[in-house]
């Protein structure tokens, strides 16, 4: 039994990305968010403010209007190399649109408001990895643009699935059920 307890050592617990909003050296974290956002990382990093001085539910999941993402829905997250988002984004309406019926038209206002939260609380998960990992200088710069940053041809990619989605909806519903048949 004595065994068992000597062979337990206390392991390092994992940072969470709301951590690092109250990290001492604020410094070094945003020219981490700086070097993941890439382009436009100045509104990425208002977001962080708000982040960082809201409370409670604000802090974590502050409301900030997106066009981009209320326009181009799952695009925009495609864009920013969050595809995990973009695939929940394209089928979640489908899912609650199937069991609920019209449940799910409100959800492309709701992503437009959380977006950039979403997207501040990614890049601060790669930060901790980055951390986790040991990276420094160019291997840490070079990590993180690599996990951030935006990808041209998969928001290509997604906006003409976009594009073909939408044009199946215009076709469905003016093509609808002809009287008489």
């Amino acid at each position: 039994m004595t065994d068992i307890a000597d062979n337990t050592e206390s392991k390092p617990r994992a940072k969470k990305a709301a951590e690092l909003l109250d990290e001492v050296d604020q410094h070094r974290v945003y020219a981490d968010l700086t070097t993941f956002f890439g382009p436009r990382a100045e509104v990425f990093l208002d977001t962080y403010e708000k982040m960082r001085s809201g409370t409670g539910a604000r802090r974590t999941a502050p409301k900030s209007w997106s066009w981009p993402v209320f326009l181009g829905s799952f695009t925009w997250f495609f864009y920013r190399k969050m595809y995990a988002y973009g695939a929940m984004i394209i089928i979640l309406p489908i899912i609650l649109g199937y069991l609920f019926g019209s449940a799910g038209s409100a959800l492309p206002i709701l992503f437009a408001v959380w977006a950039k939260g979403w997207y501040v609380t990614y890049a601060l998960n790669r930060i901790i990895k980055a951390d986790t990992l040991g990276l420094i200088g160019a291997e840490r710069s070079d990590y993180l643009q690599r996990a951030g940053g935006v990808s041209l041809p998969a928001g290509i990619f997604a906006g003409l699935l976009y594009a073909a989605l939408l044009a199946l909806v215009i076709l469905a519903a003016t093509m609808g059920p002809k009287a008489g048949h």
